[in-house]
Order: structure tokens, then C-alpha cells, then sequence
């Protein structure tokens, strides 16, 4: 096959730009709680604009996928359902919130083995079934009954039936389809993650308003069966051959006439398999450190809010500011991509770890005002790289042959991180009244995690392997 990799400006689509620019500048027009699901939208489509023609389909779709999957539902809308369910069932705090713990757990447990059977058999048919479950699940959250053990088995379920609506299996068909442009690639589909937290935001909040909490779940239900199950069974392939494209989008030569099978031949299929590649030194060094990243930044991302009004910040400024950390993270994920594809990925990285060193040491030194702004918009331009930063190195040291495998496994280290930081940081508070001591042990978190990615090396020669 024939490849060359082509400029970004030679696939650049003026529509897309354009309907990014009117959305932008329709944000200012919408109500306050819509502005944010406007910009983000925004956001998507001028991401998409650079992307080769052929692609976009496949790369929109795993947005929309992850923007409305399990991990967008446990990040951005469990907790606007917090208040309206506690009041009624008069749950305390803690016994709510421990159903992120759940999930966590189950997802941790999950993410080392369904990687193994997305790289066997494809993507496309799990997602179908994946979120036509999923969908369901939240549906019958319309009839939560006050029974916690109740809440928490459904919260327990979803990370399995959704297992294919998670970055695990989106991210594995967009290593499929991309090369060159896969930094790219990665950085505008899992930007969906931070769309789908401004628009599930403002859609739950909305629904809860309009129809209560029981509808609002049966609305965030019906989205996945009516909006993300006919997309995907439109445009989802786990291939660029099945649409006749090589990676990349590019056109392949002429193979055997509607032989279909000659053309995914034509791919290259490179790497190391999982077993082997968890038998290098350098998977485990990326595992620990974005596992130390991973703690650092759910440490602060999502108890952000508690933090601020411990430094005496009103609550309207810190929504504001966290509102403006939702946003940073769009960016973060968004285009970090660009800078993937073009340079040196461990010293990409490096470069992202720097704002969040940075904005956590404002808030251990008791930021405020602007500083605190600045503070939260470094970890939100972290908090939003990370996943294309490890979908992208996994592909260069370890390749596509067992990729969702070994991206389930660097996946939930950065889960069980993340998802436990945010109890690390509350038990500190309450400990010594402060958030001080823990913003400190995630900043060196933060510079470890940085030197351990420096020197994992340059990209290794990866053995082709033939397709069966």
C-alpha cells in the first residue's frame, strides 16, 4: 500500500469551520445553562474540519458515543442527580456517592479483560448491543426504588453492559482507522467525553426541572436508543476497509475487485500482544505513572468545587470556575492531538504535566480570584489530554495488534487513580481541616509522573504481524 501522510490544511472543510463559528457565536444568545453545551458543540465541529474526507463519519460517531456513554453519565451527570434523589430518599451524602466507588471498582475489575475481546471481535457489533443495554439501564432508573442496594446494582451492571460505550472500544476503532493523523484522530473523539459533560450538564438540570429526576433519567435513556444506537449503526465500522479506505482516509491501490478481505490485508496489523507487551519494563513504568497522574488529577478535578470554598471562594464564582475547568478540558483533549502527530509524544506529554504541577501549587498556596481561575484551567487542560496522550503511546511502543488489551489495562489504572483520589482528598479535609497536605502530595505525584513518561524512550521497531 501506498501511503503518504498529507497536511491538515489539504482535508480542511470550510462548512464545519463555519457552523463551529456560528455556534460560537449563537452561545451568546442561548440561556446561561445552554452556553456551555453550545460552545462545546462548537468545539466538536471545528475539530472534526481538519480531519480527511471519509473519516469524519467514523470519528463523529465514537464522539457522540463516549459524550453520551458510561463514562460522560458517572463523571458529569450522577452528580447534578445527587441532590433530587437524596432529598427524596433521604440518603446521606457519603451513601450517594459511594456509587462512584462502585462503578470504579467494577470498571477496574472489567477494563483487563473486555480489551481482549474487543481486539478478537471488533467493536461495531458489542457497541450496537452495548448501548441498546445501556439505554435501558438508564431507563429503569425511572423506577429507583429507596433501596441503596438497588442504586448501587445498577451503577454495578453499567460498566459492564456498557463496556461498549466506553474509550476502550471507541479509541480501538480509531487506532484501527488512523496513522499519521491518530493523534489527531484520538484528540477529537474523546473530546466527546468533555462534550458530553456540557451537554449532559445542561440537559440533565434541564430535565430534572422540567419532568423531575425520574424523567430526567428516562430522557438521558432515551438519548442513547434514539440519538446514539442509529448513528452508530450508520456510520461505525471497525475498519477503514469496509469503506474501502486504508488508513488515514487515504485510497488504496487496486486490489482483488469487491474482495473485501484482500483489502483489509492491505493494513498493516503491527505490534507486540498483550502478554508481551506486559512483559516489558515499559509498560508497567506508563501504568505507574499514569496512575500517579491520574490520582493527582481526580484529587482535585472532582472535589474542585469543596477546595475553592475552603479558600473562602463564593459559590457563584466557583461554579464559574469550574464551569471554565469543564471547557479547558474540551480543549485539552481536543487538540493536544495536533501536537501528538507532530512531535515527540512522551515530550508532548511532559509539556501537558507542566499545568497541572503548576495550577495545583496555586491551590496549595491558598489561590483565589484569578489565580484560582488560572489554577483550575491548568488541571482541566490536563484532566482533558490524558487519555489521548495514552491512547497515542500505547499505538507508537506497542502498537494496534492488542491494542484495546493493553489500553484497558493502562485504562484502569487511570480509573482506580481517579476514582479513588476524590475520598483520599475528602478524608485529608477531615483529618486536618485543610486540603493543603494533599495538593501537595499530588504535586510531586505530578513531577514523578512527569520524569517517568520522559524516559520511556524512543519508539520501538514493532513487529508486523500477518493477518488470519
Amino acid at each position: 500500500m501506498q501511503y503518504q501522510s498529507k497536511g491538515a490544511l489539504q482535508h480542511l472543510n470550510p462548512i464545519f469551520l463555519l457552523v463551529g463559528v456560528v455556534l460560537l457565536g449563537a452561545a451568546a444568545f442561548v440561556p446561561p445553562l445552554f452556553r456551555s453545551a453550545m460552545i462545546a458543540m462548537a468545539i466538536a465541529a471545528i475539530v472534526l474540519a481538519p480531519l480527511p474526507q471519509g473519516t469524519r463519519g467514523v470519528v463523529f460517531v465514537t464522539m457522540i458515543g463516549m459524550a453520551t456513554g458510561t463514562a460522560s453519565i458517572n463523571l458529569f451527570a450522577v452528580g447534578i442527580f445527587q441532590g433530587p434523589i437524596t432529598k427524596e430518599f433521604g440518603w446521606t451524602q457519603s451513601q450517594y456517592s459511594a456509587v462512584t466507588l462502585v462503578g470504579t471498582l467494577v470498571t477496574v475489575a472489567t477494563a483487563l479483560y473486555i480489551g481482549r475481546l474487543f481486539d478478537r471481535q471488533g467493536v461495531r457489533r458489542w457497541a450496537l448491543i452495548c448501548v441498546t443495554l445501556f439505554g435501558f439501564a438508564l431507563i429503569s432508573l425511572y423506577w429507583l426504588t429507596p433501596s441503596l442496594l438497588h442504586f448501587y446494582a445498577i451503577f454495578a451492571i453499567v460498566p459492564i453492559i456498557g463496556a461498549g460505550t466506553s474509550s476502550i472500544a471507541y479509541s480501538r476503532v480509531i487506532a484501527a482507522w488512523f496513522d499519521h493523523r491518530r493523534g489527531q484522530a484520538f484528540g477529537a473523539a474523546l473530546a466527546g467525553i468533555g462534550i458530553g459533560g456540557a451537554v449532559l450538564a445542561s440537559m440533565s438540570q434541564y430535565l430534572i426541572g422540567a419532568v423531575g429526576w425520574r424523567g430526567a433519567w428516562f430522557g438521558l435513556g432515551a438519548l442513547s436508543l434514539l440519538v446514539t444506537l442509529p448513528l452508530i449503526l450508520w456510520k461505525l465500522k471497525d475498519s477503514p476497509a469496509d469503506v474501502g479506505l486504508g488508513l488515514d482516509g487515504q485510497a488504496l491501490e487496486p486490489v482483488a475487485a469487491n474482495n473485501l478481505a484482500a483489502v483489509k490485508n492491505t493494513l498493516p496489523l503491527l505490534g507486540y500482544t498483550g502478554a508481551e507487551s506486559r512483559r516489558m519494563f515499559r509498560f508497567w513504568q506508563m501504568w505507574i505513572a499514569f496512575l500517579l497522574l491520574a490520582f493527582g488529577i481526580g484529587g482535585v478535578l472532582i472535589p474542585l468545587v469543596p477546595i475553592l470554598r475552603a479558600r473562602g471562594i463564593q459559590p457563584e464564582q466557583a461554579a464559574a470556575i469550574s464551569g471554565a475547568l469543564g471547557l479547558a478540558l474540551i480543549v485539552g483533549r481536543a487538540f493536544a492531538g495536533f501536537l501528538m502527530d507532530r512531535f515527540f509524544v512522551p515530550l508532548v506529554a511532559a509539556i501537558i504535566l507542566i499545568f497541572p504541577l503548576v495550577g495545583v501549587t496555586l491551590l496549595a498556596l491558598d489561590a483565589n480570584g484569578t489565580t484560582a481561575l488560572i489554577a483550575a484551567v491548568c488541571v482541566g487542560l490536563a484532566g482533558g489530554a490524558e487519555l489521548d496522550v495514552i491512547a497515542v503511546l500505547i499505538t507508537r511502543y506497542f502498537g494496534n495488534l492488542a491494542y484495546a488489551e493493553n489500553y484497558g489495562w493502562q485504562y484502569a489504572a487511570w480509573t482506580f487513580g481517579s476514582g479513588s483520589a476524590a475520598l483520599t482528598t475528602n478524608l485529608v479535609y477531615d483529618a486536618w481541616g485543610t486540603h493543603t497536605p494533599a495538593l501537595w502530595v499530588y504535586v510531586c505525584m505530578f513531577a514523578i509522573s512527569l520524569l517517568m513518561v520522559l524516559r520511556l524512550g524512543r519508539y520501538p521497531e514493532l513487529p508486523v504481524t500477518a493477518r488470519t
